[in-house]
């Protein structure tokens, strides 16, 4: 006499943990790919937000030079004087014990442009052309980085 059994449905053990690992595998490997991600999103938002500043740093210090009819720097370059017939002088300056690029309007208190992520500024101001300042900018913040160079005419130039 036969005897009928019963037909197993369901997993095995063995089925059950091959399956736990294989998603638990995937599952890592999902979450590398999102923290990788993620902090590649940081580091360029840095560098971003570094060239962002460096910018309008030097949008700034451009316009208020090609509106001047004079300018003067310090000796070691890290000032730069524009006095102004009409309106009030302003004062650009690198302050290195603490990284800030700063702007004074007249005699007003300095304004902070850039805070603690200046490295280097220097304005060159040829002889032999009277009318130009040039402006180095350097940035730096964790590992992202920016420098900035430029020429600027003075288009006002009284010389």
């Amino acid at each position: 006499m036969k005897t009928k059994t019963k037909s197993q449905k369901g997993f095995t053990l063995i089925e059950l943990t091959v399956a736990i690992v294989v998603s638990a595998i995937v599952v890592l490997a999902a979450g590398i790919v999102i923290v990788i991600g993620q902090t590649s999103w940081n580091q360029t938002w840095k560098k971003v937000n570094l060239q962002r500043d460096a910018s309008y740093a030097m949008l700034r210090m451009t316009r208020s030079i090609q509106a001047a009819t004079s300018a003067e720097k310090s000796s070691d370059g890290r000032v730069l004087y524009i006095p102004k017939q009409s309106n009030p002088n302003i004062t650009f300056s690198y302050v290195a014990d603490t990284n800030n690029l700063q702007c004074q309007i007249g005699g007003e208190q300095p304004q902070t442009i850039i805070n603690g992520e200046v490295t280097n500024l220097q304005f060159i101001m040829d002889p032999n052309k009277p009318n130009t300042v040039g402006i180095d900018l350097s940035l730096k913040k964790d590992v992202a980085q920016a420098h900035f160079v430029s020429t600027v005419m003075m288009r006002n130039y009284g010389g």
